[in-house]
């Protein structure tokens, strides 16, 4: 499946996701709405109906235009001609709302014209635990214009409303879940895929690693095998010349493919562990920074015959020696992986600085800085990923497999440290480990 196709079905599932939200959203939010009407009505019914009981009670007429006056969501004001007698009122409240079954609970408080002020309120609990009703001095918003009126609110309206839509919230859980687990598997699709690419990658620079050194050892073996047929037309001197430049050739070639072995070998003990199995003991740290510069020194060093070094290595040291409690084989190969990486991803004369930086007691953040090519910020997050290499327009141009800072991350995790990287392209990358020591 080619990448188009890949971001073709990505979005089609996103505009899905989208949808079916928005669908759900829309549906709930309309039965919330029919549930909130119903109940309107149903209220408005019951008030309506208390309004006649309380006019037929007090042989007065209700006003021409309809009584009932909603306010709000929550709060509705009736107007009668009479004094209200808020025992009768609450009896006709409880027995018209239980025959409507209206299950919230209320208030409501009586309005007094002539004093111009709430006369009585009172809060109904319609819980079975609390069946009591609590007398409560709460004003109640006033209705201008009117003689007479009660008015009754309804505070938990809502949270009541949204209670008797348990099916659709159900189902609204159950559509969660089914996106939450659409959604990681788009993601884990994605993943894969990056995974899939990153051992392609692998797989085409191994094959380049191993075939490169083994042509030119065919070459080398082929030269020296025509050389010896020739041996009688030629200086013996210029035979032999030849002859130790092929066998240096061999040589050089025969190293680099155990080293490619050796790598190989490497990732696969990577791959049959999640963990770095570690040796620990107390090594001194900069000591063992300064024996592995050497040795990475020398090796540089070798490769470019020994001639005026045109690199630069840094080591900011402080005066007190420091002692660490570490694998030294791993730590070391982790300085080395980093020196390596920083000569190899440089395009100009390599210049490194390591230091250190004591925090306090038992803390250090040892820093290697360098002037190479820098990391675009895109890629930072990935390039502790194994098998990650920073893409470029050749794949071959720097040599590797993306395992160095996979197995430097791995050796940071397995001592309990933390790794961090700053970057920026063209102006060089720092990798600060911070060590916590005992």
């Amino acid at each position: 499946m080619n990448k188009r196709t890949i971001t073709l079905l990505l979005v089609f599932a996103l505009l899905s996701i989208f949808g079916i939200i928005s669908i759900q959203i829309y549906w709930v939010r309309r039965a919330f709405d029919a549930n909130r009407k119903q109940n309107e009505q149903k209220i408005q019914v019951a008030l309506q109906n208390i309004a006649e009981k309380i006019a037929d009670y007090s042989k007065t007429t209700l006003p021409s235009q309809s009584p009932i006056n909603q306010l709000s969501s929550d709060y509705y004001t009736v107007s009668v001609n009479c004094e209200i007698d808020a025992a009768i009122l609450e009896y006709f409240l409880k027995s018209e709302f239980s025959k409507r079954n209206i299950q919230t609970d209320f208030e409501y408080g009586i309005y007094d014209c002539d004093s111009e002020k709430m006369v009585y309120g009172s809060y109904i609990s319609l819980n079975q635990k609390n069946n009591a009703s609590k007398n409560i001095k709460k004003e109640l918003p006033k209705w201008e214009g009117q003689n007479y009126y009660f008015g009754v609110r309804f505070p938990s309206v809502s949270s009541q409303l949204v209670s008797e839509m348990d099916i659709w919230i159900f189902l609204s859980i159950i559509l969660l879940l089914v996106i939450f687990f659409l959604v990681y598997g788009m993601f884990f699709i994605i993943t894969q895929r990056q995974f899939s690419q990153a051992q392609k990658q692998f797989i085409n620079n191994i094959t380049h690693e191993l075939k490169t050194p083994i042509s030119i050892l065919g070459i080398a073996a082929k030269v020296l095998i025509n050389n010896e047929l020739e041996n009688n037309k030629l200086e013996k001197k210029q035979n032999q010349e030849r002859k130790n430049q092929y066998a240096i050739i061999v040589k050089e070639q025969t190293e680099r493919l155990n080293s490619q072995v050796e790598k190989l070998v490497e990732l696969l003990m990577l791959e049959r562990s999640s963990y770095v199995p570690l040796s620990l003991e107390k090594i001194n740290l900069q000591k063992i920074i300064q024996e592995t510069i050497q040795s990475f020194e020398l090796e540089i060093l070798a490769k470019q015959d020994f001639q005026h070094p045109i690199f630069k290595i840094q080591f900011e040291d402080i005066e007190n020696e420091i002692f660490i409690k570490a694998d030294k084989v791993h730590f070391q190969n982790m300085i080395h992986n980093l020196l390596e990486n920083a000569f190899k991803y440089n395009q100009k004369q390599p210049v490194i600085n390591i230091s250190i930086l004591k925090l306090s007691k038992n803390k250090l953040i040892l820093s290697i800085k360098d002037n190479g090519v820098g990391i675009d910020k895109k890629f930072q997050k990935r390039v502790f990923d194994k098998f990650f290499r920073v893409q470029s327009n050749d794949i071959h141009t720097t040599k590797g497999f993306g395992l160095g800072l996979s197995y430097i991350k791995q050796v940071v995790k397995a001592h309990s440290w933390r790794i961090y990287l700053e970057s920026k392209v063209e102006e060089g990358s720092t990798f600060s480990i911070h060590i916590v020591y005992s």
